[in-house]
């Protein structure tokens, strides 16, 4: 028989048990204690932002030109690599490779007909060597020497006057390394060209340039011996053309180039991309490069060469006048007016000087405007210069004018320049 034991149940009347309340004095202690800490760990919290905030400050402001420079280093590296991978590219392309291959075929075409001149006087005794510049006592020799280029296959040369001036022996040596004493055929003091002449020579003669003119921004080499280094090669292009009388006489007619001439490479030649002579490089400006160096054009030296040869001496024409260049004040107090944005050409007769003048026999006045001579018309004043003292006394040519307004056309016989 099962016996089931009563359940116990809980009195409803039972009162549940309470914790005993803590002393007031213990209270008291832990909530100051509490507060206490939460005041440390806000002045923690704030100390640690307060240092966070200026390590960050201090970070910015001394790490950020650091940066700056990183960022602005990372930039150039960039620019620096990427014009590098595109050189690398491109530096094996044609175009490049024609201007490097033009430069030494130039080289190689030109250099036989170049030679390199020595002079002695009595005032230096004796010759100088040919022995290397730096071997002298005289670091960088300029004077008594200077390059000159064979014309001819004959033996004649082409140098610049001053590079021979004054000389008693005139000592060229050759591409072969041959040397040969070079004896004077003739010298024009206008054109500060001369013409030596020495035993016929296996070196070939340099080729006249085809082309009528040189123009503005034409490549152009230049090989000579500046301050006696043989066989220089230096490279630039035509600046200017037609510098006249502010850098020489009118008969020069300089062409103006940014190759790099100096003491020596005077007499040398300036020749193009066909290794063609263009001109004789003659004048810089001061006493070293500086930027701007003039060449005789071949044209020029081409008509003294010719009559140098021929004669010995450079006999010119002569018109006997005197000449200023034609303004707009010109054009109007002779009722003549130029229309259009091209420049004013021409030359104005101010005066004939006393004696015979072919000008005025043949019926040219004062106050005629000179526009043609032969076929060529007449830029200024110093281009008709040039064209009159290129022809031969005694050769008749034909000159268009304007008088009153009125074109008119009259011949002359050229006569012989007066020497100065």
């Amino acid at each position: 028989m099962n016996t089931q034991l009563p359940t116990p149940q809980s009195d409803a009347n039972e009162t549940p048990e309470v914790a005993p309340p803590i002393p007031t004095e213990l209270a008291l202690v832990t909530s100051s204690h509490t507060s206490g800490d939460m005041a440390t760990a806000a002045i923690k919290y704030r100390f640690a932002r307060l240092l966070t905030t200026t390590v960050a400050l201090l970070a910015i402001i001394f790490g950020t030109p650091f940066l700056v420079q990183q960022i602005q280093y990372s930039l150039e590296y960039g620019r620096i690599i990427a014009k590098y991978d595109a050189a690398a590219i491109h530096i094996d392309s044609q175009s490049i490779k024609s201007i490097s291959l033009a430069s030494e075929l130039v080289s190689y075409k030109v250099t036989p007909s170049v030679v390199h001149i020595h002079t002695s006087t009595t005032e230096s005794g004796s010759r100088r060597s040919f022995q290397h510049p730096f071997a002298q006592s005289n670091l960088f020799p300029s004077r008594g020497q200077g390059s000159g280029v064979i014309v001819d296959a004959e033996g004649y040369i082409i140098t610049n006057r001053h590079v021979i001036q004054g000389a008693e022996m005139i000592y060229v040596q050759l591409h072969d390394k041959t040397e040969q004493i070079a004896k004077v055929v003739g010298v024009d003091q206008l054109t500060d060209l001369a013409l030596l002449k020495i035993q016929p020579t296996a070196m070939p003669a340099i080729e006249w340039s085809t082309a009528p003119t040189t123009n503005v921004g034409t490549m152009v080499w230049a090989i000579g011996s500046p301050f006696g280094l043989e066989r220089t090669l230096t490279f630039g292009i035509v600046s200017a053309t037609r510098r006249t009388a502010k850098v020489g006489t009118v008969y020069q007619e300089f062409l103006q180039t940014d190759v790099a001439i100096n003491p020596g490479n005077s007499g040398g030649p300036l020749v193009n991309e066909r290794g063609e002579l263009v001109g004789i490089n003659t004048a810089i400006v001061g006493d070293a490069y500086q930027g701007i160096s003039f060449a005789v054009p071949s044209h020029v030296v081409k008509s003294v060469y010719e009559r140098l040869k021929t004669s010995g001496v450079v006999s010119r024409g002569w018109l006997g006048l005197a000449l200023e260049d034609v303004t707009a004040e010109h054009l109007a107090q002779r009722g003549t007016s130029q229309t259009g944005i091209d420049p004013i050409q021409g030359t104005v007769i101010t005066s004939f000087p006393r004696g015979l003048s072919p000008a005025k026999a043949a019926g040219l006045l004062v106050g005629d405007i000179l526009t043609r001579y032969n076929t060529t018309d007449i830029l200024d004043t110093a281009h008709l210069i040039q064209l009159v003292g290129a022809q031969q006394n005694g050769e008749k040519v034909t000159i268009a004018y304007m008088r009153d307004g009125d074109p008119k056309v009259v011949s002359c016989i050229l006569g012989l320049r007066p020497r100065e």
